[in-house]
């Protein structure tokens, strides 16, 4: 079983030396403990990303072009249709922040949305949430180039985050540049368009500079303690702002595993009191604020029909959905049942598994820190694979927080937390497992693998191949087997990364600038139709969702687009004055969307929980919502108070537009 050791460390930079690429064996030491590489490499790829202006948005679409046959820009491979909360939410939001250099979308139907949006709108929240307030440069910098910032700066803080984290709890960066692959690579990183990697790279970045925090007051050099802690305070306040039932799962594990050894452990339990306190302090004082700055947004989400205040209990849920991660290569071209390729997505679950069984065999922890950072990921582990694994009936909906995580969405992302146990593991390896014991260890995790992978096919994925399924699970046993043994070594660790890269390569493109969001002669016009709106205090109004998007992106004001927050009840009270649609229009995270008619009576209808469907005259709504200026049809309108004022091609049909006149 696990024990203690306090010299001859396994996982050091030191012993992980021989990994090192070329030269003698000490240049490669040296060449290793060099801090230098560690930062200027990740930072020299952003930076490069970010002037070439190249991202993996989905932008690209063929719902998002003039003429899908004639393109603008560069975009290799094809967009990711199922990802509309990025193509036609996010990344047109962001857009329009940079189009008009302003956070507020002018939409008078929807509550403040800057929260959710996570762009800033005030003083406390432009500092926590300082890649948005960077995004309002827009009118001075290339937008394209300020999307990419955006859109890379979580995998900076990934790469240059996770080295350090796990240098400071197990002794090795190379397990942390292990870890941060593993994060990158994983089905659910990239078939949610990178979500999980914007949670775990702020978390992980904050909580290594709370741990470097901490070890400067130990040396006593306070200037750069404070610097540290400022920059692990901005870091850290951005949590409760992610996407909540994610950042519950993964992002409070992975500070408590950095918290817990500090103040536990006796060594230098002073300085990490101090670094806690002082930094939790800081970091509550920047979440609280940035609250306060969007109270209004806050308290009209809270008080949607949907989602609401909603709790949630844990649950079963399949084991595809959990454990089937190895098994989901070329989800783009199987036909599933039942579900879709983000929503069956997952992380490397089956590694808590190895993990565990690694503990079983027995390992040598590098301190007591160690120790205690390993048995909580361990308890965080056992929780939440709990949760989205065993039905803990109605009484679990009262545990304040964790209640808010539907089991579901825990599903999702335990696989992170298996990559965090089994990172902090392996580096307590002895090095002295007997291959009996490996073979063995590697059979587990590769029969767990294979009997989700089993589940995938039969439930949801027909067209897997019960070929694919054994080929997955033999190399996974292969990587296991490999480590196991030789666990300083790097040839297993970097077969890892090329077979988790296998799985999702195809996923997203690679998109160079904006594709036709800016590169259009329509989008052009927009921005200057946009200009003009803005300045007459008017608003747009269309019948389709991609029009709406381009609309978003150029900074055209418009009724129509995304409630994300909630609503603004004043102003849909003006559309229902009875308020017997209420259920309908209070939602957050929801589409707005127009179906023009020629009749008096306003319909509202919610095809689906995050639609918002309003059959209406554009008259009528002119007459209710006085700064209506222009609606955009997909058809021709013949209602009497709307006078043609041009059309454009969108999404290969004609758009017709038309001024709103009484």
């Amino acid at each position: 079983m696990a024990n203690d050791a306090e010299t001859d460390v396994p996982g050091t930079d030191a012993d992980d030396a021989a990994a090192a690429p070329g030269g003698s064996p000490a240049v490669r030491r040296r060449w290793v403990r060099g801090r230098s590489w560690w930062v200027a490499g990740p930072l020299l790829i952003y930076v490069t990303l970010v002037l070439a202006g190249i991202t993996q948005s989905s932008i690209g679409i063929d719902g998002l072009r003039e003429d899908a046959a004639n393109p603008s820009g560069i975009m290799i491979g094809p967009g990711l249709p199922i990802r509309s909360d990025e193509y036609l939410t996010s990344t047109p939001i962001l857009l329009g922040v940079a189009a008009t250099g302003q956070a507020d979308d002018d939409n008078p139907l929807t509550a403040p949305q800057g929260f959710f949006t996570l762009v800033p709108d005030g003083p406390v929240s432009a500092v926590v949430l300082f890649d948005g307030a960077v995004l309002r440069l827009g009118p001075m910098l290339p937008d394209q180039m300020l999307l990419a910032a955006h859109w890379w700066l979580p995998y900076l803080l990934l790469a240059l985050g996770a080295p350090v984290y796990f240098r400071a709890l197990t002794g090795s960066r190379w397990i942390g540049l292990f870890a941060a692959f593993l994060v990158a690579f994983s089905p659910a990183s990239a078939w949610w368009s990178g979500t999980p990697v914007s949670i775990l790279g702020f978390a992980l970045a904050g909580s290594a500079a709370l741990l470097r925090c901490r070890d400067l007051i130990a040396e006593r050099r306070i200037p750069l303690a404070l610097a540290w802690g400022a920059g692990s305070a901005v870091l850290l306040a951005r949590i409760p702002l992610l996407y909540q039932p994610w950042a519950v799962v993964v992002a409070v594990a992975v500070l408590a595993v950095a918290v817990l050894p500090m103040v536990v452990d006796r060594t230098g339990r002073r300085a990490g009191l101090l670094a806690v306190g002082g930094v939790g302090a800081a970091a509550l004082l920047l979440a609280g604020g940035t609250v306060l700055e969007n109270l209004d947004g806050l308290r009209a989400s809270l008080g949607t029909t949907y989602p609401g205040a909603r709790l949630s209990s844990g649950s079963t849920n399949p084991l595809q959905e959990v454990f089937a991660a190895t098994s989901l290569a070329n989800l783009h071209g199987r036909e599933l049942i039942g579900t879709n390729a983000s929503e069956i997505s997952s992380s490397f679950a089956v590694g808590a598994v190895w993990a565990i069984l690694l503990l079983l065999v027995g390992v040598r922890f590098r301190d007591g820190r160690h120790r205690v950072a390993v048995l909580t990921a361990l308890g965080f582990v056992a929780f939440w694979f709990a949760w989205c694994l065993v039905d803990f009936g109605g009484w679990a909906a009262g545990i304040p927080i964790v209640n808010r995580v539907p089991s579901y969405r825990a599903a999702d992302v335990v696989g992170f937390l298996a990559i965090l146990l089994l990172c902090l593991v392996l580096p307590a390896l002895t090095g002295q497992v007997t291959v009996r014991r490996a073979l063995l260890i590697a059979g587990s995790v590769a029969a767990f693998a294979a009997v989700a992978g089993s589940k995938l096919r039969d439930d949801n994925a027909p067209s897997l191949s019960t070929t694919d399924v054994w080929m997955s699970s033999v190399l996974l046993a292969a990587v296991v087997l490999v480590v196991t043994l030789r666990p300083r070594r790097w040839q297993g660790y970097a077969a890892g990364v090329v077979l988790a890269a296998a799985l999702i390569w195809n996923v997203n493109p690679v998109l160079v600038g904006l594709a036709d969001l800016r590169g259009s002669d329509v989008a052009q016009q927009m921005l200057l139709d946009g200009a003009d709106a803005r300045e007459q205090g008017a608003v747009w109004a269309s019948d389709d969702v991609y029009v709406d998007a381009l609309l978003t992106a150029t900074g055209v004001p418009s009724l129509s687009g995304r409630q994300l927050a909630g609503p603004d009840d004043d102003a849909w009270r003006l559309l229902d004055p009875t308020g017997g649609s209420e259920a309908v229009w209070n939602r957050g995270g929801a589409y707005i969307e127009f179906v023009w008619t020629d009749d008096d009576e306003v319909v509202m209808v919610n095809p689906s929980n995050d639609i918002i469907q309003v059959r209406i005259s554009p008259c009528v709504l002119h007459e209710r919502l006085p700064e209506l200026g222009t609606v955009v049809a997909s058809a021709p309108l013949t209602s009497d108070c709307v006078s043609e004022s041009g059309s454009f091609t969108w999404n290969g049909a004609t758009r017709w537009m038309y001024r709103v006149v009484g």
